[in-house]
C-alpha cells in the first residue's frame, strides 16, 4: 500500500538508475562478508517510526515471532536465522538507504518494504541485483509483476477497492460521494471503485481530493455536505493526514451519512478522534484464531503485517530448506512455482506473478475499536 507523491518517486527512481551503475562493484566485494557461516541473516525494511508505523511494527512482531520460532526448532538446516531491522520511516530515500546498506552487508534477502512509495523505487535496483523481497502490505501489482525477486503476500489493493463497491452497492446505496486524496496509491483505489459502482449501475455525485499537504480541508467538506442526493460517503484515502482530516470535518459540518472506506488502521480510527464511528470497510488483515492469539498475549492489538510479515520469513526459510541454498535465483525460483500456502494470515493462493490472492473481511469501526463484522 501507500503513499506519497510522483514527484518524490520521479526523483528516487532518478537516484536509483545512477547507483546502479555504480554499486553492484562494492557489493560483489562484500558479498556474504558480514555472513556467518553458522547463521543465516536477512534484512527487514519498515516503517518503525513516523505515520505507518503501526503497520512497520506489526511486522517487525511478526518477523520477530517467526524467527524465534525457527530457531526454537533448529534453525534452517542447523543454521541460526538472524534479522536485520532497518527504519525507512516511510520515505523512499530512507528505503532506499537501508537497502543500500543491507546489501553492502551481504544481504540479498529482504522482508519489505511496507508501503508503495518505499517499494516502488526499488524495484529496478533489487532486479538488477538480484536481491529476493517479500512485502507483507505493500499491496501493488507493480511491485511484484516487474521483477522474478519480487514478491508481495498483501493482495492488489485496487482488487479489494472494487470488492468495496460491490459491497456499497449491495447495501441499497445507488449514489455516493468519494473523499479521495492527490496521492499514487490512493488514486488507483479511487479509479478502481469508481470505474466498478459505475459498473453496477451506481453514480459518484462528488469526487473531492486534496493533497496531503493541505492544512485545511474545510471547502471539501463543505462539496460534500451540500450534495443533494449521496447516501452515503466512501473514502478512498486511508492516511492519518488527509482520510481522518476530511471524517472529522464532515461531521463537524453535521454531515451524518454512512462512511464506507478502503483499509484503515487503529492508529486512523484514533485520529479521527471519533469521526469514524459506525465505519465498514473491507481488509486483508485475517489472520488465523492461533495466530491472533499468540499475537495479541505478546504485542496487544493485532495490526496490519504482523500475519504476513510472519509468513514471508516462514516461507523464506521453507524456500532454503528445501532448495538446501540461499541462492536467490533458486530461492526466486522456488516461490514461483508456489500454487497455495496456508498460513498465519490465511488461505494464500499464488498468482504466478508473485502475487497473492485471497478472501478480504468486512470490518466495522464500533467503540472506537475495529470489530470483525460476521
Amino acid at each position: 500500500m501507500k503513499k506519497n507523491s510522483k514527484y518524490i518517486l520521479t526523483i528516487v527512481a532518478v537516484i536509483i538508475a545512477l547507483g546502479v551503475l555504480f554499486v553492484p562493484i562494492m557489493n560483489t566485494t562484500s558479498q556474504f562478508s558480514m555472513q556467518k557461516d553458522d547463521t543465516i541473516t536477512i534484512g527487514s525494511i519498515g516503517i518503525l517510526t513516523g505515520e505507518g508505523s503501526s503497520w512497520g511494527n506489526a511486522s517487525k512482531n511478526g518477523i520477530t515471532m517467526a524467527a524465534e520460532e525457527i530457531n526454537a526448532n533448529g534453525g534452517i538446516n542447523g543454521k541460526k536465522l538472524v534479522i536485520d531491522y532497518q527504519d525507512d520511516k516511510g520515505d523512499a530515500k530512507e528505503a532506499l538507504s537501508a537497502f543500500e546498506y543491507l546489501t553492502s552487508r551481504g544481504i540479498d534477502i529482504i522482508v519489505g518494504t511496507s508501503w508503495s512509495n518505499t517499494g516502488l523505487p526499488l524495484i529496478q535496483v533489487a532486479d538488477s541485483r538480484k536481491v529476493l523481497m517479500i512485502s507483507p502490505s505493500l499491496g501493488k501489482p507493480e511491485f511484484n509483476e516487474s521483477s522474478k525477486y519480487l514478491f508481495n503476500l498483501w493482495p492488489h489493493d485496487v482488487t479489494s477497492s472494487r470488492q468495496l463497491a460491490d459491497y456499497v452497492y449491495s447495501k441499497g446505496h445507488r449514489t455516493v460521494s468519494i473523499i479521495a486524496c492527490e496521492q499514487l496509491w490512493v488514486n488507483d483505489q479511487t479509479k478502481a471503485f469508481k470505474e466498478r459502482f459505475e459498473e453496477l449501475g451506481g453514480t459518484i455525485e462528488v469526487l473531492v481530493e486534496p493533497i496531503p499537504e493541505q492544512t485545511t480541508v474545510l471547502a471539501e467538506a463543505t462539496k460534500l455536505k451540500n450534495a443533494k442526493n449521496s447516501t452515503a460517503l466512501v473514502s478512498t484515502t486511508d492516511g492519518i493526514l488527509i482520510g481522518a482530516k476530511m471524517a472529522k470535518a464532515v461531521r463537524e459540518l453535521g454531515v451524518t451519512l454512512p462512511i464506507y472506506s478502503v483499509i484503515i488502521d487503529s492508529q486512523v480510527v484514533n485520529a479521527g478522534q471519533g469521526a469514524y464511528e459506525g465505519t465498514e470497510f473491507l481488509t486483508y488483515l485475517t489472520p488465523t484464531k492461533s495466530f491472533k492469539e499468540k499475537y495479541e498475549a505478546r504485542f496487544g492489538q493485532i495490526e496490519i503485517g504482523a500475519d504476513t510479515a510472519y509468513d514471508a520469513v516462514m516461507l523464506i526459510a521453507q524456500a532454503i530448506e528445501k532448495t538446501k541454498s540461499t541462492d536467490t535465483d533458486k530461492l526466486q525460483e522456488y516461490l514461483n512455482n508456489l500454487k497455495t500456502y496456508s498460513g498465519a494470515s490465511g488461505e494464500l493462493t499464488f498468482d504466478g506473478k508473485g502475487g497473492t490472492i485471497k478472501d478480504s473481511a468486512v470490518m466495522k469501526v464500533k467503540d472506537s475499536k475495529i470489530v470483525q463484522l460476521e
